[in-house]
């Protein structure tokens, strides 16, 4: 089984890339899902707020404000990624599979988590086009441009990636070039 990861910025389309996989029958893994398992969780969202101290009302809010400061950044990291960790390795399938496993993993490169996958594929859109895409889900523009500047620049991104994909185009345009990658794998 190959263990694939799927990057790019806010509002690039990795969740969409990872549900297309999915549909073509590989195992995939969200690390957006695993942060919103996490905060639902009421055990682990109070144990994981009382560490961080904020108040569990508007937490999300608090939580992006507070980001932008590196020692706030640091403590935020040293607690929930070891819990990320723990319910990834087990959401992984213990048997081995002609299928390949995808991994969404937002800031892979940002982290230094490259060296864990087989392949990478980074998923590139416009700033304008990830911006209409983050305020068409609800976001405001504050949280993208919050989110956006926490990334790492594209570049780079793109140079130590296996594959890249254009996602500034039609919906049916970016499923057909996933859909090609899939082939291609």
């Amino acid at each position: 089984m190959t263990k694939i990861a799927i990057t790019g910025r806010i509002g690039s389309g990795k969740s969409t890339a990872l549900k297309h996989f999915k549909k073509l029958g590989h195992f995939t893994i969200s690390s957006d899902e695993i942060i919103k398992e996490i905060y639902n969780d009421r055990e682990q969202r109070e144990w994981l707020l009382k560490l961080l101290e904020i108040r569990d009302n508007d937490y999300k809010k608090e939580i992006i404000i507070k980001i932008k400061d590196p020692i706030f950044n640091n403590k935020l990291k040293k607690y929930i990624y070891p819990l990320m960790h723990r319910l990834r390795a087990r959401k992984k399938p213990i048997f081995h599979s002609k299928k390949n496993i995808f991994f969404e993993i937002p800031l892979l490169f940002e982290e230094k988590l490259e060296k864990n996958y087989d392949i990478i594929i980074f998923i590139k859109a416009s700033y304008n086009v990830r911006l209409k895409r983050i305020l068409k889900k609800g976001m405001t523009e504050k949280y993208f441009q919050t989110m956006n500047a926490y990334q790492s620049p594209e570049g780079p991104k793109e140079n130590y990636s296996h594959i890249t994909i254009f996602n500034n185009g039609p919906y049916m345009d970016f499923l057909d070039r996933l859909h090609r990658c899939e082939k291609n794998l």
